[in-house]
C-alpha cells in the first residue's frame, strides 16, 4: 500500500510536470516570449471565449503531451523484471556483464525524482516563457508615457460643420503578409487580391514603399488591447491583481476615447462582434467610452436572427456579420443624427480560422483560404458601401486589430527571415489628402487621431494620447525617438498611466481620504 501511494504521488508530479511543459511549448508557439495576453486573460475574464479554441488546444498537444509524460514517467516505472544483468558473450572466456535499470534506483527514490523533475521544469518554463522578463518589465517603471502622453480632453479638437458618418470595419488578426511579394507581402502568390486592390486604389499608410502598415506595439497585441489602442491612442496594461477589472464599469476611466469624443459630438454609436462581446472586457470599454450599442452573438439570439444551436467558432461566422452590419448601418444613416458603426470580423482567428461552407479552397493551408475568403467579403461589403446613399457623407476606414497569433513556424515557412510583418489599412472616402503614406514608421497608437481625421476634424498639434495624425506632417512618435526603444519603453510599468489613465489606485485612495474626512 505504501509503495502504491508513492508510485501514485510521483505519477502526479510527473503528470503536471508534462502537461506543464506541453503547454509552455503551445503557447510560445503561438505567442512567443511576450506573455501579456495569457497573463491578462488568466487574471481577468475568459468568458465567451470559442469552445473549439480549447478543443483544438488540446487536440494538438495530444500527441506531445504522451511523448513527454512517457519520457518523465519510463524512470520510475515499475519495471522490476527487467532489473536484471545481461550477458553479452566477446570471447570463449570473456563476457561483459552489465544490469537494465541496476538496483532500479529512480524507482526507488521516484518522489524526490519527480519533484525535481518538476522543479527543474518549472524553472526551465520560466525563462522559456520570458516570465523572467514580464517581471522585470512591469517593475520597471518609465516616464515615457507622462511625457509624451496628449489627453485629448485638453486640447482643441474641431469637427467641421457638417459632420461626416464614420465606419470602422476591423479585420481580425488581418495584416499584410498574405499579399505577393511585389505588392508589399510575405507570399510569393497573392492570397489576398482584393484587400490589396482596396489599399492601391484607396489611402494606404505604409511602413515601405509598397503596400504596408503599422508595427504591433506592446500593450497592444490581442485584439480587445489592438481596439483600445486604435481608439484611445494608448497601450492595456491592466494589474494582475485585479481579478475583475474587465467587468468593472471603471474600464480606463481617465482615457479619452474616440467614443468619448464622437459621443460628445451628438453621434449614434454602435458595435458589432461575432462573438460574446463581454469576451475581454470590450461591452465595458465601449460603454464606458461613448456608451456604444452593442451588437453580438447574444443580441442575434434575443432578435431571432439565430439560435444556441446554430453558433459556430465563436459565434456567428463573418458572412453573418457583413449581413447583418448592412442592416445596422442602414438603420443608423436612416436617422437625423451622423453615427460612427465599428464591427470586428472573427473568422481570421488562430488556430487556422474558420472555414465558411462555400468558400473555394485554392491553397493548401486552411488558414490561407479563410483569408482568401473574407478578402472577398471585404471587397462585397466595399462595393456595397460605394453604392449606398450615404456614402458621400461617410468614410470607411478597414484595419487589421492585430498581427495574426498563427504559429510562428507556420509564417517560418512562407516568409523571408528580413520580412517585417505590419498590419493591414485602408482609408476611403477620407476627407483630408495626406502629405505622405510611404516609408512611414508609425504604430496602432497613430490610427487614434488617424481616423479622426479622415472624417475632417482638426485635432490641436495633430497627436492625441500617444498617437499622431498620419494626414499631417507631423513625425510620428516612433519615427522621433525609433521604434525599439518607444516598445522597450512602453513595456516597462508607468505611474502616470495607472494613477490618471487606469484610475485603478487612484481612485481607491480617493474614496479612503473621503471616509478619512
Amino acid at each position: 500500500m505504501k509503495n502504491k501511494v508513492k508510485h501514485t504521488i510521483a505519477t502526479t508530479i510527473l503528470f503536471i510536470t508534462a502537461v506543464l511543459i506541453t503547454a509552455s511549448i503551445y503557447i510560445y508557439s503561438n505567442y512567443g516570449d511576450h506573455i501579456d495576453e495569457i497573463i491578462y486573460y488568466l487574471f481577468n475574464d475568459m468568458k465567451g471565449t470559442s469552445d473549439s479554441i480549447f478543443i483544438n488546444g488540446i487536440i494538438v498537444n495530444l500527441l506531445p503531451f504522451s511523448i513527454i509524460f512517457l519520457i518523465v514517467l519510463l524512470p520510475v516505472l515499475p519495471i522490476r523484471k527487467l532489473n536484471r544483468t545481461v550477458n553479452i558473450k566477446l570471447t570463449k572466456n570473456k563476457k561483459f556483464q552489465f544490469s537494465i535499470f541496476p538496483n532500479n534506483f529512480f524507482y526507488k527514490f521516484r518522489i524526490i525524482y519527480a519533484t525535481c523533475v518538476f522543479v527543474f521544469s518549472t524553472v526551465f518554463c520560466f525563462f522559456f516563457l520570458g516570465i523572467n522578463d514580464y517581471i522585470k518589465r512591469i517593475t520597471n517603471y518609465s516616464p515615457f508615457i507622462e511625457t509624451h502622453y496628449v489627453d485629448g480632453k485638453n486640447i482643441e479638437i474641431t469637427f467641421p460643420e457638417k459632420k461626416r458618418n464614420l465606419i470602422i470595419l476591423y479585420l481580425e488578426s488581418t495584416e499584410n503578409t498574405f499579399m505577393d511579394k511585389e505588392n508589399g507581402g510575405g507570399w510569393e502568390y497573392n492570397v489576398t487580391p482584393e484587400l490589396t486592390q482596396i489599399a492601391k486604389e484607396n489611402i494606404n499608410f505604409s511602413n515601405s514603399d509598397k503596400i504596408g502598415g503599422a508595427y504591433n506595439m506592446a500593450g497592444a497585441t490581442w485584439t480587445i488591447a489592438a481596439l483600445v489602442s486604435t481608439t484611445a491612442g494608448i497601450p492595456l496594461k491592466i494589474p494582475i491583481d485585479d481579478n475583475s477589472y474587465t467587468t468593472s464599469e471603471n474600464f480606463l476611466s481617465g482615457a479619452y476615447a474616440l467614443g468619448d469624443i464622437l459621443r460628445k459630438e451628438g453621434y449614434n454609436l454602435e458595435l458589432m462582434v461575432g462573438s460574446d462581446a463581454d469576451f475581454g472586457g470590450r461591452t465595458n470599454y465601449f460603454t464606458k467610452h461613448g456608451n456604444y450599442e452593442i451588437f453580438d452573438l447574444y443580441t442575434a439570439i434575443e432578435e431571432g436572427k439565430m439560435t444556441e444551436d446554430d453558433k459556430v467558432w465563436w459565434g456567428f461566422d463573418d458572412t453573418h456579420l457583413f449581413s447583418w452590419a448592412k442592416e445596422e448601418i442602414l438603420e443608423l444613416a436612416s436617422q437625423d443624427q451622423p453615427f460612427s458603426f465599428s464591427f470586428l470580423t472573427v473568422n481570421t482567428h488562430f488556430p487556422d480560422g474558420w472555414l465558411e461552407e462555400g468558400a473555394i479552397e485554392l491553397y493548401d493551408t486552411q488558414y490561407e483560404n479563410v483569408f482568401a475568403y473574407s478578402s472577398k467579403q471585404v471587397a462585397e461589403f466595399v462595393d456595397w458601401f460605394k453604392k449606398q446613399d450615404f456614402y458621400e457623407d461617410t468614410t470607411l476606414v478597414i484595419t487589421g486589430d492585430h498581427l495574426s497569433m498563427q504559429e510562428k513556424s507556420y509564417y517560418d515557412h512562407f516568409l523571408d527571415e528580413d520580412y517585417e510583418r505590419t498590419i493591414y489599412n485602408a482609408f476611403i472616402n477620407a476627407v483630408p489628402e495626406p502629405v505622405n503614406t510611404k516609408n512611414r514608421i508609425f504604430t496602432n497608437f497613430d490610427m487614434f487621431p488617424t481616423i479622426l481625421a479622415s472624417i475632417g476634424v482638426k485635432i490641436e498639434g495633430d497627436r492625441i494620447g500617444l498617437g499622431t495624425n498620419l494626414f499631417s506632417e507631423r513625425k510620428t512618435l516612433a519615427e522621433e525617438v525609433g521604434l525599439d526603444f518607444m516598445q522597450a519603453e512602453l513595456e516597462k510599468n508607468s505611474n502616470y498611466y495607472n494613477r490618471y489613465i487606469l484610475q485603478d489606485d487612484y481612485l481607491d485612495l480617493i474614496q479612503q481620504n473621503k471616509q478619512e474626512e
